[in-house]
């Protein structure tokens, strides 16, 4: 993607604190940092991987991105227009032009609700079509995603599908708005290997024929490396690397960028496939809260430095950072 082009999405400085519940022992909650001031871009037409483990905050970043909760500090940009605080008819139009794919097809779909007024709802609160045009609409926007024939999907309910298909209607409920932005928060995470590589054909197609622009939140560098043109790194609520999504695989510059890479499964030449080894067996204490974030975890830290010093985003050139010292 051209860095010279406005981007569609931005976050300055986003920060989210969430405080834990009261222990059985009474004591008070403490303060966890979901997101701890990342700033990002994202681009026309692009597909951005968030990559990071379960906790990193990947998710976090995509409520609030959606305004399913609002940022403790910071601000989000869409088209340049500020959508931190958006309130009635603005949020409204906001929620035409960003949609989000949920990682459940189980619950994000009402088990009393029709595939057609599932898929049709959308339609009736923006008030978009009438009934005659918004059924063809339907039709066409459930063939897209590989439901055909689409008529005989219309009347069917949830239980009646299979966990591929669910998940299809819901890109369908998201795809027939023709938004400007999707977020696809683990999207395939329920749903085998060769069913996950028909959805994210499906993503794929979405951004040839309506121009989507799509965050995929993942924890699976692999899935990444097919789907996204840029992957960013996240861990404990800190971007870590990003870049270019083959560079990032093929060179990755951060400790833990290396250690999700050899958490990935290897099959065949294992002798041969690159170990980073990158990871310590039991975490360290941190005394200081200015440490790097993967100090506690990072094998090849340098104890007086990255104890005492949070590294920022940094590369030799600016389509590929990382946050170490030693990348």
């Amino acid at each position: 993607m051209e860095e010279n082009n406005k981007p569609v999405l931005q976050l300055e400085d986003i920060s989210k604190i969430y405080r834990s519940k009261m222990s059985f022992f009474g004591d008070a909650g403490k303060e966890v940092v979901a997101l701890n001031h990342v700033s990002l871009k994202i681009f026309k037409r692009e597909i951005f991987g968030l990559i990071g483990e379960s906790g990193s905050g990947k998710t976090t970043a995509g409520r609030l991105i959606v305004k399913l909760e609002e940022p403790a500090a910071g601000k989000i940009f869409l088209d340049d227009n500020e959508i931190t605080g958006l309130k009635g008819k603005a949020l409204k139009d906001f929620r035409l032009k960003m949609q989000m794919i949920f990682q459940d097809p189980y619950q994000s779909l009402n088990p009393q609700v029709s595939i057609y007024d599932t898929v049709s709802e959308p339609l009736l609160i923006h008030k978009i079509d009438n009934v005659q045009t918004r059924k063809h609409l339907v039709l066409q926007t459930l063939k897209s995603v590989g439901l055909s024939p689409p008529e005989d999907f219309l009347y069917r309910y949830p239980h009646q599908l299979s966990g591929g298909q669910r998940q299809r209607v819901a890109i369908a409920r998201v795809m027939v708005l023709k938004p400007k932005f999707v977020i696809a928060d683990e999207p395939t995470s329920m749903l085998d290997a060769s069913i996950s590589a028909q959805i994210f054909n499906i993503l794929l197609e979405m951004r040839e024929k309506i121009g989507v622009t799509l965050l995929f939140i993942s924890h699976n560098l692999a899935a990444a490396r097919y789907l996204c043109d840029r992957i960013a790194v996240i861990y404990r609520g800190n971007l870590v690397e990003i870049g270019p999504g083959e560079e990032v695989i093929q060179k990755p510059k951060h400790p833990y960028t290396q250690a999700l890479l050899d958490a990935l499964p290897k099959f065949g030449h294992w002798d041969e496939a690159e170990s980073y080894d990158t990871l310590l067996s039991m975490e360290r204490d941190i005394s200081q809260d200015a440490a790097c974030p993967f100090f506690c975890r990072c094998k090849v830290a340098n104890q007086r430095r990255c104890s005492q010093e949070s590294p920022h985003l940094m590369g030799s050139d600016n389509s590929h950072l990382a946050a170490c010292f030693y990348a």
